[in-house]
């Protein structure tokens, strides 16, 4: 059995939520998200099925502070996983979320974030 599969997929900027639920769903069917690269190759490593919440942070600043962009969510128990098309990919176990699956702290945060997708798209 391959240990490794390439799916091609397209989502445009503000499709962040469906792409969201894309990786979530494949790491339940153990397929881990490895990176997404050239136009839509998502890039997956064969693991045990586990609800995986994957989240997407549009800011095209953050190449530019990355290592204090990064360490804050790490503090807060994502993992990161890399930049692409403007987005920061993080991931973190379901089970260890504290009743909300998302990576916004608080809804200003969240319109921050839809306020710099949709002045892009």
């Amino acid at each position: 059995m391959k240990n490794t599969k390439t799916e091609f997929r397209f989502f445009s900027i503000p499709e962040w939520k469906k792409e969201e639920a894309y990786l979530r769903e494949r790491h339940k069917d153990g397929w881990a998200f490895v990176k997404v690269d050239g136009l839509g190759l998502y890039h997956f490593q064969k693991c045990e099925p586990r609800d995986i919440v994957y989240q997407l942070d549009y800011n095209t600043d953050s190449t530019n502070q990355k290592d204090g962009y990064v360490q804050l969510f790490e503090d807060c128990g994502w993992e990161y996983l890399q930049n692409y098309m403007g987005y920061s990919y993080f991931r973190k176990a379901a089970s260890e979320m504290d009743g909300t699956e998302e990576i916004f702290c608080d809804d200003a945060s969240r319109l921050d974030m839809m306020k710099r997708v949709f002045n892009e798209s």
